[in-house]
């Protein structure tokens, strides 16, 4: 392979490594400042947009994602990677319904790839912090339900105090 190759190869894959999913985007007709706009909404929710070469795209990919021979990506595709895989789809699905672009057009998720129609459901997840906040919901309903269990006895002695007390004499002690 010629040397150029090479380090595009190692570029791609230095850039890829470490993360679990890679969303593909068909970019056509997007304008360069869009490009930019979608680049920075993907950065703020730590997901990174690259556009490289298909061939080589696809070559680092087959080397690190085993990937079957049959597939390939076709046209001006960008890759985003790095950061929640559903805020990354969400943001896409968002800047899509926008400006009517880019195409979202596949992917690989954790070496199983996706179509597009299961790349762009993605989306429809919840994310990581509303996951994180029910998973807590979740575990602090028992401890929620064992406390007011515990505190049901003093509750009803104190009610059962109040009526006693409201039937001898009306009210609160006088003296």
């Amino acid at each position: 392979m010629r040397p150029e190759k090479v380090f595009l190869s190692n570029e791609i894959r230095e850039w890829l490594n470490g993360s679990d999913y890679i969303l593909f985007i068909n970019y056509t007709g997007l304008r360069a400042e869009e490009f930019r706009e979608l680049r920075g909404r993907l950065a703020a929710g730590g997901a990174r947009c690259r556009v490289a070469k298909n061939q080589a795209l696809i070559r680092v990919l087959r080397e690190t994602r085993e990937l079957p021979e049959e597939w390939s990506i076709k046209g001006q595709v960008a890759a985003i990677a790095h950061g929640d895989p559903v805020a990354a789809a969400k943001v896409l699905k968002n800047f899509a319904a926008e400006f009517s672009r880019p195409q979202l057009v596949g992917g690989i998720l954790d070496r199983r790839v996706l179509g597009a129609s299961e790349a762009a459901a993605l989306a429809d997840l919840p994310g990581r912090a509303e996951l994180r906040a029910k998973l807590l919901g979740l575990l602090q309903a028992p401890a929620a339900r064992l406390l007011s269990v515990l505190a049901e006895p003093s509750r009803a002695l104190a009610r059962t105090l109040a009526a006693r007390a409201e039937k001898l004499g009306g009210g609160a002690s006088e003296g």
